[in-house]
């Protein structure tokens, strides 16, 4: 595919989104991602079809860039608002941390597999990125996360159901 097609693509998107950069304050991370966007299609110009394809990638590309700036940022400010709530396990309130801590262990050691025991520890003991454990284990960053969330999914379940919540 010639890079005038992606050009085309990439005014196609910007226009689309351009919408969004009007009405937000973070404007500027809007017109990064985008760009970012643009290098990575950029760089695979040779394995697209049509401008449609090269529009779409650009287009799923520049919104999971987004929403993998939101998450940093979160992070970074102590906000868990761009995170899923639902991963989260409602404790009796008479029970103590380590109690809690205690048998979600025992709950994963006994419902995950050593593999997928192993990326959720590193995930949220150790505070891995999920681009560094979808390197370590030569996995994409989509499958690690649907591990973690599937791991972390199945021992809510559990724990919810043992304490009738």
């Amino acid at each position: 595919m010639n890079g005038e097609n992606i050009i085309s693509a990439f005014r196609k998107v910007t226009l689309k989104f351009g919408r969004m950069v009007s009405q937000r304050d973070d404007s500027e991370d809007i017109r990064d991602a985008l760009q970012e966007a643009f290098l990575r299609v950029w760089s695979r110009r040779e394995s697209l079809a049509d401008e449609s394809h090269a529009e779409g990638l650009l287009t799923v590309t520049a919104r999971n860039l987004r929403i993998d700036s939101l998450r940093r940022r979160s992070e970074h400010f102590g906000d868990n608002s761009a995170d899923d709530t639902s991963d989260q396990i409602s404790s009796p309130p008479d029970e103590s941390a380590e109690e809690l801590y205690g048998e979600i262990d025992t709950l994963a050691d006994r419902i995950l597999s050593p593999r997928d025991k192993e990326i959720l520890y590193h995930r949220d003991k150790d505070g891995w990125d999920f681009e560094e454990l979808a390197q370590y284990y030569d996995l994409s960053v989509g499958n690690v996360r649907m591990i973690v969330s599937r791991a972390r999914n199945k021992i809510r379940t559990i724990y919810n159901t043992r304490h009738n919540q």
